[in-house]
């Protein structure tokens, strides 16, 4: 089965971009507050935040690699059928295996953190999905 690589890329950079988007001006202050971030430990993280980037970044390779997969054999060929597939593998993967995660946590995790990450995957997913399917 062919994949287009540059589609898988270029769907790379959008979860990049919608995770800046995201995690700085829309819940970027929030998020920070509901995992015990301050701005001084943010100044600290940043010495690894190129290693952090690279990694998200070879991640929402494979997410997008695996959801042309997904698209090419449920045969989605529009961005609106793109995005069911995004949302429906969201659905039975992420956020349930999230939960899960969330649920078995030592240290409880407030719901809106859940809600805040799972919102940003389900973004990401439904974008590439809508991408990928009209990017084939």
């Amino acid at each position: 089965m062919a994949v287009n690589i540059l589609a898988v890329l270029v769907s790379a950079v959008l979860a990049m971009i919608s995770g800046f988007i995201w995690y700085g001006p829309i819940f970027g202050k929030k998020w920070m507050k509901l995992v015990g971030m301050t701005e001084r430990s943010m100044d600290n993280a940043k010495s690894n935040m190129s290693r952090t980037y690279i990694i998200s970044f070879a991640s929402a390779m494979v997410m997008a690699y695996v959801l042309v997969h997904f698209i090419k054999f449920s045969l989605a060929d529009s961005f609106v059928t793109g995005m069911s597939v995004g949302f429906w593998s969201w659905l039975g993967f992420v956020a349930t295996t999230s939960l899960t995660g969330y649920l078995y946590s030592e240290k409880p995790k407030p719901s809106e953190l859940y809600f805040i990450d799972n919102g940003y995957q389900l973004l990401t997913l439904m974008l590439m999905g809508g991408l990928l399917a009209v990017w084939q």
